[in-house]
């Protein structure tokens, strides 16, 4: 995964005037160094789903971070939290994120299939029609956890506490646990859909 002059979705530029970035993994003796280099060809597979998976459409304007930590209930109706992220999504990976982040625990093998098809029919009975069932369901979530990955990363290289923002112990855990997390993720996104995604009529 590029850490140095790159960037994906989400990212600064490619190349322009700048710092230099800063050393590797290796060199820096990150602790994850040796996971993420065992992994680096699922990395690059990972951000090339990232950046060339179709999205269908339509574009809706919407939260774009839905987590159980988000919500609150209000006279038996959800209220969502924290819009600092909102903005324009394609409908299938706002739906496909926010389904499975409320239907799943801490792991990926305490998948809810029930919740999440609640959170769907919920929006079909609402009035909204559902986008067929594909890849870009997914794409928000691992696209969004590859940047977080990344950020985490990069505050790990610097290795200097920054003055907002979680500390560099909690960087460095988010950085192990994505490392390791993030690929079996991606690996199991057939299974996934298969699961729990219906096809449209």
């Amino acid at each position: 995964m590029p850490v140095g002059g790159g960037a994906g979705r989400g990212g600064a530029p490619r190349g322009g005037a700048g710092p230099p970035p800063p050393a590797g993994p290796a060199a820096t003796r990150q602790p994850w160094a040796a996971d993420l280099g065992s992994r680096a060809g699922v990395f690059l597979a990972i951000a090339d789903f990232a950046d060339s998976c179709p999205r269908p459409g339509p574009v809706v304007l919407t939260h774009r971070d839905v987590q159980p930590w988000n919500l609150l209930a209000r006279d038996g109706r959800p209220v969502l939290l924290d819009w600092e992220l909102s903005g324009p999504l394609d409908l299938s990976g706002e739906l496909g994120s926010t389904a499975l982040s409320l239907a799943k625990g801490p792991g990926l093998d305490g998948i809810r299939p029930a919740v999440f098809r609640a959170v769907l029919d919920g929006y079909t009975a609402g009035g909204g029609t559902l986008p067929p069932p594909g890849p870009s369901w997914f794409v928000h979530l691992i696209s969004g956890r590859l940047g977080h990955l990344r950020w985490n990363i990069l505050r790990c290289l610097a290795g200097t506490e920054a003055p907002t923002g979680p500390g560099l112990a909690l960087s460095q855990q988010a950085a192990h646990n994505g490392v390791r997390g993030l690929p079996e993720l991606f690996d199991r996104l057939p299974g996934l859909a298969a699961r729990l995604l219906r096809p449209t009529r």
